[in-house]
């Protein structure tokens, strides 16, 4: 009898232990591939103006709060750059930084994922008009994507605990030092020729491409937090016959 109860104690320790990873699966979505984004911004060249629509800081936004707003604008910016080295020739430094971008884009749909966006999706919705458009040369954009990470980092333990909701009456945005123009880095332009600086004002037909590849990226943040539910679900219902079967052999 003790070694079964010694054995179904263990197998309840590892059917606990896919659900351990299903509650805590977010881990650090950020990886090494930040370390590449001097490069980048170096083969861009320095004149190149990236959209991105921004909300400035506020005393009523708690910074949480403010990735729920920013995280999915960088993920859509970030996707209609992807879209432009797609559509240029094959050449040897755009595929690296079709590359860069990639893995770049991957890491801001994981922090969505980590930051639960659906639950806070209406949040985002209501709060539509704090957004103002803004047009950067490459390296305030990554400047401001940097400091969007360290937003994250530094608020990473708070994103589960509070829902974000505003006050009704909201005062004008001020400036905030996360969209603050500032002086520019001498990155030496490299082979960037090719990329046509046609941000502002995009064709129709790509704007159409850049939502459906934010909508397969939304749809992959779904379907992961449902095989999340999906793992608990299963942990939870082995776990309990593993208790079930723990107590017939202790009888």
């Amino acid at each position: 009898k003790q070694t079964w109860i010694i054995t179904c104690f263990c197998l309840q320790l590892l059917l606990l232990n896919p659900l351990v990873k299903a509650q805590s699966s977010c881990g650090n979505p950020v990886t090494d591939d930040v370390n590449d984004i001097a490069k980048l911004v170096g083969n861009l060249p320095n004149d190149y103006m990236i959209t991105l629509k921004y909300v400035p800081k506020m005393d009523s936004l708690p910074s949480h709060c403010w990735l729920h707003l920013m995280v999915p604008e960088f993920s859509k910016s970030l996707l209609n750059l992807l879209q432009k080295f797609s559509d240029i020739p094959d050449m040897s430094d755009v595929l690296s930084n079709y590359s860069i971008i990639n893995n770049l884009t991957r890491i801001i749909n994981d922090l969505m994922a980590c930051l639960a966006f659906d639950k806070n999706k209406d949040f985002v919705k209501e709060n539509g008009h704090l957004y103002e458009e803004g047009h950067f040369i490459p390296e305030d954009f990554f400047r401001h994507f940097n400091s969007t990470i360290e937003v994250y980092k530094e608020s990473a333990d708070r994103l589960d605990k509070n829902d974000c909701i505003l006050p009704s009456t909201v005062g004008t945005p001020e400036n905030d030092s996360r969209v603050a123009v500032t002086k520019t880095f001498l990155f030496p332009p490299v082979a960037a020729s090719s990329l046509r600086n046609d941000s502002i004002g995009s064709s129709t037909s790509s704007n159409s491409k850049v939502s459906l590849i934010t909508e397969e990226a939304l749809g992959f943040i779904s379907s992961s937090s449902l095989q999340g539910i999906s793992i608990a679900l299963t942990s939870l219902l082995s776990l309990l016959i593993g208790f079930i079967l723990g107590a017939l052999y202790w009888k």
